[in-house]
């Protein structure tokens, strides 16, 4: 493929979703800590029968890839991993002091980043921590996002162990010049 076709390729439009709420929900002028438990508990209110879904931000990546619109720290650093993952259950603990009932997980995807940056240790360390405070629907889905490079058997059997039945991989592309390109090389 010639430069000018990878630019063509490449040249399109494509959906953000990288910040929670979108974009146009932000409302700063209004914004109060009432309010937020008031929506809050509405909004778990309307979705506890069925299942609530969690989305789990783990931010750590060991290298850029040049295309990513996502919060990212990247480092090489593995001893952030505990205090990250303390922190998450620390901050699931406050929510489970707002519900008003325990809650019933029907999704939970962790995101990055790259999830598969954490050891399996600390992968199980914080989905039992998220589980010993919820129960799961009979339908219940988890995800994950991995990263070719620095996902091990390890780690898949540990998160299948625990329910995951689903991993995307994101892969880019297979041509090693966009590869090159974007800081993403996998090999095939």
């Amino acid at each position: 493929m010639q430069g000018s076709d990878l630019i063509k390729k490449y040249n399109v439009p494509g959906p953000r979703y990288t910040s929670y709420p979108t974009v146009p929900y932000w409302e700063g002028e209004n914004f109060s800590i009432d309010r937020w438990k008031a929506n809050f508990l509405k909004t778990f209110s309307s979705s506890n029968d069925e299942g609530i879904s969690l989305y789990i931000h783990l931010p750590y990546c060991e290298s850029l890839c040049t295309y990513c619109g996502c919060n990212t720290r990247i480092t090489v650093n593995h001893a952030v991993e505990e205090p990250y993952i303390d922190t998450v259950l620390k901050e699931w603990k406050m929510y489970l002091d707002l519900f008003p009932e325990r809650p019933r997980i029907k999704e939970l995807h962790l995101g990055g980043g790259t999830p598969t940056f954490f050891s399996a240790d600390n992968l199980q360390k914080l989905i039992n921590g998220i589980l010993e405070g919820a129960d799961l629907a009979d339908d219940y889905e988890f995800g994950l996002e991995g990263h070719p490079n620095n996902t091990n058997e390890e780690q898949l059997q540990r998160l299948y162990n625990l329910g995951f039945r689903r991993v995307s991989f994101g892969i880019q592309d297979f041509d090693p010049r966009v590869q090159d390109i974007i800081h993403r090389k996998q090999a095939f």
